[in-house]
């Protein structure tokens, strides 16, 4: 896989001397369009605020450089931020946040060689599983604290397999995980994109189910910050949030699409093409078999109610948690968790999204 280039930053020099400086991770996916535009664009200067982006390649580094301190902050998985809370990997550290920079964005990509098999959808896939027992299909998710392997497992269980007998689920950082598919080290896997995209257009892959139809609204990305950070200087961080969520305004409105596709090219993101990034932010979305129309964006930065880190969507990502055993939801850890969702104000019915029970197909 080619090197991903260095970002180059346009936090532009202040005019005035800054309210607060942060030092914020974060890993290459269309996630992280937000704080790229507020770089961008300037819109964190304008704010009154530092930044400075330190792009990395995983989870564990983003968890690790928050609990140690060499992170202020980052745009992470909401499950990981109670991963880092409750110290589940390394010392537990406390962080929160109060701001939810998308909802959905996810897909689960397959191998060309399960096409070649047969599988078009949950049934056939159980099918071939069943048809290749004892071995056992390699899929791959991003990190076991995130929205990635709640949906993984949920679509699992709807196929009639059971995610922790039937299939091996392993880690990896998501810059990797269609590397790994094409040497044929994974059969497949649950990541953000662009690398879906890639996969897809490029033939090595083809997308069986997205997020929008797996759970539709889910919490995705949420802006996870050491507390001590906050406190420390709350004016400078009030000044960031609203520059995160102009930035995310800015990101959702659709005729700023095509643009925001020539940004991330031109920072060197991502060693993908344009037509890669185009493929989930523009859309039509394509699988990797066809063109799939929907009337629900692939990715929300800003509409339905995305901003609001309220306690529904923690509950959601807690329970899927518990739900993989890697959480222990007493009492106090529940509401120590729940706690953390700093946005007390209720969501739109959106949220939290509707479990389906259906099964899934390429054409979903």
């Amino acid at each position: 896989m080619p090197r991903i280039p260095a970002a180059k930053s346009t936090n532009l020099p202040l005019a005035f001397p800054a309210l607060g400086r942060f030092r914020i991770g974060y890993i290459p996916l269309i996630d992280a369009a937000p704080l790229l535009v507020a770089d961008a664009l300037g819109f964190f200067s304008k704010a009154g605020v530092q930044v400075r982006l330190s792009r990395e390649l995983g989870w564990g580094s983003i968890r690790e450089k928050i609990v140690y301190g060499e992170l202020d902050a980052a745009p992470a998985p909401g499950g990981l931020l109670f991963s880092v809370l409750l110290g589940t990997h390394a010392p537990a550290c406390a962080v929160s946040t109060d701001l939810v920079l998308n909802l959905q964005g996810n897909a689960i990509t397959f191998s060309r060689r399960l096409w070649e098999k047969g599988v078009r959808d949950a049934r056939t896939f159980r099918l071939v599983v069943r048809s290749e027992a004892p071995r056992r299909p390699a899929l791959a998710v991003v990190s076991p604290f995130s929205s990635h392997h709640i949906l993984m497992r949920e679509w699992l269980r709807s196929t009639g397999l059971d995610p922790d007998r039937d299939v091996r689920i392993t880690v990896l950082p998501p810059p990797l995980v269609a590397e790994n598919m094409r040497a044929g080290q994974i059969d497949g896997f649950c990541a953000g994109e662009p690398w879906n995209s890639a996969a897809a257009l490029t033939g090595e892959g083809w997308v069986v189910a997205t997020s929008a139809t797996l759970a539709p609204g889910h919490v995705e990305k949420v802006f996870m910050i050491r507390n001590d950070s906050r406190a420390r200087q709350p004016e400078a961080y009030a000044a960031l949030r609203k520059a995160l969520i102009d930035a995310c305004r800015y990101c959702d409105q659709p005729e700023n699409r095509e643009t925001l596709v020539d940004l991330l090219v031109d920072r060197g993101v991502f060693p993908l093409s344009k037509e890669v990034l185009r493929n989930s932010l523009v859309g039509p979305f394509h699988n990797g078999m066809e063109a799939i129309a929907s009337a629900r964006p692939f990715i929300s930065f800003f509409r339905d109610d995305a901003n609001h880190a309220s306690r529904d969507r923690a509950a959601w990502c807690l329970n899927g948690l518990a739900e993989a055993n890697l959480v222990k939801l007493d009492p106090k850890t529940r509401q120590l968790c729940l706690d953390a969702f700093l946005d007390p104000a209720p969501s739109r019915p959106l949220s939290p999204p509707r479990r389906s029970t259906r099964l899934h197909s390429a054409t979903a």
